[in-house]
């Protein structure tokens, strides 16, 4: 009965751990989609049929109570006040599942022309899907209070947790569906796409830990506080900021596994 219970705890404790909500997810998806060249949109079509990217890039959380050894790979946990190099160090030392390790394993099953069609597929949903993870800086984070869902916080008068805010209650304040948002965000220049799809998978996620490492440093001054326009104003740049990167990086990975293919 207790191995049962803590097994209940760990699974519970992975599941409110899913990063950008649905509405994050699809819109990385959706921008991806629009940065697609014509032979990786000939390659997904392939795989996902009449699917698209925003459509699938929620799926590796549906499934994780169904594959509960994969929930590990959609974060990533590290100690504070780490430079770049004890960063990378430690994060490509780790002998557990993260969020890193789950995009290369992902990319790698990708260009596998060896592999099933289901297995490809399979491998295509996690990418997307780890590869918003990685930008969410909440999912790059400290353990013990498990990426900031212990620290609560009332956010505009709701119940809330710093990781909920940034998975969603930032980015659901407009009330705006996902292809509105993706209108919103995807703009960057060629200069910008050019720099982000040439950076290493590691530099995704030293970002959010930088991101992160921030956040908690203001969480601790406000206390008691009840965060709410002066948040959102403040923080809501951020936000975009990351799901545009994940977006078009995605796209870029996605590009390149598909060419020649």
């Amino acid at each position: 009965m207790k191995k049962l219970l803590s097994f209940c705890l760990i699974i519970s404790v992975w599941l409110s751990l899913a990063s950008w909500g649905t509405l994050g997810h699809h819109v990385i998806g959706e921008i991806a989609e629009r940065h697609l060249t014509p032979e990786a949109k000939a390659g997904i079509k392939n795989l996902l049929g009449h699917e698209s990217l925003a459509d699938v890039s929620s799926w590796a959380d549906d499934i994780r109570q169904a594959d509960p050894e994969t929930a590990p790979l959609h974060f990533m946990n590290l100690p504070a006040g780490l430079n770049y190099a004890e960063f990378e160090q430690q994060v490509k030392s780790m002998k557990t599942g993260n969020v890193y390790t789950g995009i290369l394993a992902a990319e790698n099953l990708l260009k596998n022309t060896n592999a099933t069609q289901k297995q490809r597929i399979n491998a295509l949903k996690y990418l997307v899907h780890f590869v918003g993870d990685a930008h969410q800086p909440m999912h790059v984070s400290r353990a013990e209070d498990r990426g900031g869902n212990n620290i609560k916080l009332t956010f505009e008068n709701q119940y809330t947790s710093l990781h909920e805010i940034w998975d969603t209650n930032l980015l659901e304040k407009d009330g705006l569906n996902y292809k509105k948002l993706a209108e919103q965000y995807d703009h960057p220049t060629d200069i910008q796409v050019r720099r982000w799809q040439s950076d290493p998978v590691i530099t995704w996620i030293w970002e959010s830990y930088q991101i992160s490492s921030i956040l908690y440093a203001e969480t601790d001054t406000m206390k008691g506080s009840n965060p709410g326009k002066n948040y959102y104003d403040t923080h809501i740049p951020v936000v975009r900021l990351r799901i545009e990167k994940a977006g078009i990086r995605l796209a870029g990975v996605l590009n390149e596994i598909f060419k020649g293919i």
